[in-house]
C-alpha cells in the first residue's frame, strides 16, 4: 500500500514522457487513485457489521492486484487511470478495515501498534521512489511486482478474525450529537492532514526539480521524506505511552508547519521536507487512536475519518497541480505550508471540544 502511494510523485515526468501530457493532466493520478480510495472506504465502512475482516481484507487485495495489472499493462491515459482507480479501491477498503482492526482492539498498546503498522507502510513508500528512480520509463515492471505481493498477501490474511469489537450490522452514523461534532472536526482535520501528506509526497519531486535537482535525485529525496515518515511512527510509539495522543498530534503538525515554510529555501527544501515526514509521522495513527478513545464502542465515528481522507487526498494534490500549472512549482511549499496550518487549527479545535 505505502509503496503504491509513493510511486506517483516520482512517476509523473514519466507519465507525461510516455502519453505526451501536461503536468495538470499527470496530476490526475492522484485525484483518480484517491477517488477509488473514497468508494473502497465507503464500501468497507457500510460493510463493518456485515462482511468478516476476513472476506473484506481478501476482496481489497484482489482490486489492488487487478488494478496493479492494469497499470503495468497499459497502453493509453485512459487505461492507465482505470488500473489506477482499482488500486484505490483496494487500498481505500484496506486502509480501513486494517486500522479499524488495531484502534479497537483491546491491547492497551494499540496506539504504539497503530504507528508501528502506519511505520510499515512507509517503509513500502520509501522504496516506491527509489524503485522508480532505477526502473525509469519501465515502470510496469513495478506494478507487476505490486500485483505479485498482493497475491501472496491473500494466502496470510486466512487467519484475520471476524467482526469489529463493538461493530453492528445498524450502520456506521455516530450515535450523539457530540459524537456528530467530533466526527466532523476531526474528519476536516483529517482531509487536510492526507492533503500535506500526499501532497508534499506528490509535488516535492517537481517542486525540487524546479530549483535545480535532476529527476532521479529528486526521487531519492522524496524517499527520505518516506523514511522519514515511517521512522517517526516507530520512534513515536514508545512515546504515546508517554504522552496524551492530543499532544503528539498538535505538536508534529505545528512542527510540519515551519518545515514547510523553511522549503521555500531552495536549498533547504530537502531537509525540511524530510523534517516535515518525521513531523507529521504520528499524526494519522495517533490521531485515529485519539478519537477511538473518545467513542470506545462506536467504530462508526473512527470509519469516517477514511473517507475524509481521501477526499482530501483526491482533492488538493490535484488542486496544487492546477494552481502550479498557472503559478509555477516555487509555489508548491506556500500552498503546503497553508494546508497544514488549516489542519493545525481544526486538530486545535478538536482538543477544545
Amino acid at each position: 500500500m505505502g509503496a503504491m502511494a509513493a510511486a506517483y510523485g516520482p512517476l509523473l515526468p514519466y507519465l507525461m514522457r510516455r502519453f505526451a501530457i501536461g503536468v495538470s493532466v499527470a496530476g490526475l493520478v492522484f485525484g483518480v487513485h484517491f477517488a477509488g480510495g473514497l468508494l473502497g472506504v465507503t464500501a468497507s465502512m457500510l460493510s463493518l457489521g456485515r462482511l468478516t475482516s476476513r472476506v473484506a481484507v481478501s476482496g481489497a487485495l484482489g482490486l489492488m492486484a487487478i488494478g496493479c495489472i492494469g497499470v503495468a499493462l497499459a497502453l493509453s491515459w485512459l487505461v492507465m487511470l482505470a488500473g489506477v482507480f482499482l488500486i484505490g479501491i483496494g487500498f481505500g477498503a484496506l486502509d480501513l478495515r486494517i486500522n479499524q482492526m488495531l484502534a479497537y482492539s483491546v491491547n492497551p498498546k494499540r496506539v504504539a501498534l497503530l504507528n508501528g503498522l502506519n511505520g510499515v507502510f512507509g517503509i513500502g513508500a520509501v522504496a516506491a521512489p527509489i524503485l522508480v528512480s532505477i526502473a525509469g520509463a519501465r515502470y510496469g515492471l513495478i506494478y507487476a511486482g505490486g500485483a505479485a505481493v498482493a497475491a501472496v498477501a491473500l494466502l496470510g490474511f486466512r487467519g484475520v478474525p471476524g467482526r469489529l469489537r463493538g461493530a453492528s450490522s445498524s450502520g456506521t452514523a455516530p450515535s450523539s450529537r457530540r459524537t456528530a461534532r467530533l466526527v466532523v472536526i476531526f474528519a476536516t482535520a483529517f482531509g487536510l492532514y492526507v492533503g500535506v501528506e500526499i501532497g508534499v509526497a506528490g509535488w516535492m519531486p517537481t517542486h525540487l526539480h524546479s530549483a535545480g535537482f535532476g529527476l532521479a535525485a529528486a526521487a531519492t529525496l522524496t524517499s527520505g521524506f518516506w523514511l522519514a515518515l515511517a521512522a517517526g511512527r516507530f520512534l513515536v510509539a514508545p512515546l504515546t505511552l508517554r504522552v496524551s495522543d492530543s499532544a503528539i498530534v498538535l505538536g508534529g503538525t505545528a512542527v510540519a508547519v515551519l518545515c514547510l515554510a523553511g522549503a521555500l529555501i531552495a536549498p533547504f527544501a530537502p531537509v525540511a521536507y524530510i523534517a516535515t515526514g518525521l513531523a507529521i509521522a504520528p499524526v494519522f495513527p495517533t490521531g485515529v487512536a485519539w478519537l477511538a478513545t473518545l467513542n470506545p464502542a462506536n467504530p462508526g465515528a473512527t470509519s469516517w475519518l477514511f473517507p475524509a481522507s481521501m477526499v482530501g487526498g483526491a482533492l488538493i494534490p490535484s488542486a496544487i497541480g492546477l494552481v502550479i500549472a498557472r503559478v509555477g512549482a516555487g509555489w508548491v511549499p506556500t500552498i503546503l505550508a497553508a494546508v497544514a496550518i488549516g489542519t493545525l487549527a481544526a486538530f486545535a479545535a478538536a482538543a477544545r471540544s
